[in-house]
């Protein structure tokens, strides 16, 4: 195998996020040529709407963590190897497909079921993350000399947020909860209060 750049990886890393995260607002249905003529008919409209509107605002943030956790990850890497490259490329393959799960998510109002398939997509993004780290740990050649066993066991622990948060997601539909957008920020919060500051920072 031909030897592939960190650069090149990152650069299909923004395309693939950017394309995901701009095609998913395709989901949020537009209203037919005439039909919104006055105030009241706009606000049913946008009432009939906030659902798929809020699916494609969580599933935005969702994407948002994970392509911002990658890059953290490339930060403290100096170089990729072929198992890497192949963990990541599966990692961009479940993203492609998180506009779907997320189209299925916006009919969770008449079929909460619909919901799960996000949230399996969710978490197997959360799963090849930590899993992804972990490869990278386990082989000191592909990371930066400056990066030490404390601060790189603060981003293992930080990766397993989103995991935990996927596994509470899909507990909650299978027990029929249906109004669970609320939990797309669990993890900021959790990170917010535990894991903002670095390891050793007061």
């Amino acid at each position: 195998m031909e030897p592939i750049s960190k650069v090149n990886l990152e650069r299909i890393t923004n395309g693939i996020y950017a394309f995901t995260m701009t095609l998913m607002v395709r989901n949020i249905q537009v209203p037919p040529p005439g039909t919104i003529t006055d105030y009241p008919a706009l606000s049913v409209f946008l009432f009939d709407t906030s659902l798929s509107i809020a699916d494609f605002v969580g599933a935005f943030l969702i994407l948002g963590m994970f392509w911002l956790f990658y890059f953290q990850v490339f930060h403290r890497m100096k170089s990729v190897d072929t198992r890497f490259i192949y963990l990541h490329l599966l990692s961009l393959m479940i993203v492609v497909f998180v506009p779907f799960t997320q189209s299925l998510a916006a009919q969770s109002e008449t079929v909460p079921s619909a919901n799960l398939m996000f949230q399996v997509n969710y978490l197997f993004l959360a799963v090849l993350l930590p899993v992804a780290w972990h490869h990278a740990r386990s082989h000191p050649a592909l990371l930066v000399e400056e990066l030490d066993e404390k601060e790189a066991s603060f981003l293992a622990k930080k990766y397993l947020v989103p995991l935990c948060v996927a596994v509470l997601g899909i507990v909650m539909v299978l027990a029929g909860f249906r109004e669970i957008d609320l939990i797309y920020l669990l993890p900021f919060i959790i990170i917010g209060l535990f894991f903002r500051k670095g390891p050793g920072k007061a």
